[in-house]
């Protein structure tokens, strides 16, 4: 329970990093607060103007330190964790957050909607909605080649770029998964 306190804390910590840089790049923050989803309450920070800041490394930099914030809240833990000695129960359950608390950071630089890499990716190529009109695009392209060779030839390359490469992470991802839970649940 504790951890996933823990966890919950760091979440938190996360969004109000994204609002801290937002307003530090000159971001207005229009919200921060909690949203019920079951089984739990989440934070979430509303940035109105994101994609308006004056540069894209503005606007990566409010991306990123979501995730930034989470590896920080972890390094006293890992302190801790590291003076403990081999033996101690007390690893034990700081490795689990060590370790829930890394994936937590990382999988959210994933360039998948809604997490933050996908936020990122799009603010980092300059296109907006990157993921519907990827799929517009190729729905498109797939009925009509000749309305969808009417697109520029940098949108035509990065919607199909991100649809190719979406989709193939995603079925690495689900792959994963199936592997982890076969191997978990077979003796």
């Amino acid at each position: 329970m504790g951890v996933f306190t823990l966890l919950w804390l760091s979440t938190a910590c996360h969004e109000l990093a994204h609002g801290v840089a937002a307003r530090h790049h000159g971001g207005t923050v229009s919200e921060i607060g909690l949203r019920w989803r079951l089984p739990v309450a989440i934070m979430y920070c509303r940035v109105d103007n994101y994609r308006f800041l004056a540069s894209r490394r503005h606007q990566l930099v409010v991306g990123v330190a979501g995730a930034f914030a989470n590896l920080l809240f972890l390094l006293p833990f890992a302190a801790w964790w590291a003076a403990l000695e081999p033996g101690d129960p007390t690893r034990r359950v700081l490795s689990g957050l060590l370790l829930l608390g890394s994936v937590q950071a990382l999988v959210n630089l994933v360039p998948l909607p809604p997490l933050d890499g996908y936020t990122m990716l799009g603010h980092a190529l300059g296109v907006s909605n990157l993921a519907p009109e990827s799929g517009r695009y190729l729905r498109l392209r797939l009925r009509d080649r000749r309305a969808a060779a009417a697109y520029p030839r940098r949108a035509r390359a990065l919607y199909t770029a991100y649809g190719i490469g979406s989709s193939v992470l995603v079925c690495l991802i689900a792959a994963g998964l199936t592997t982890a839970a076969f191997v978990l649940l077979t003796p």
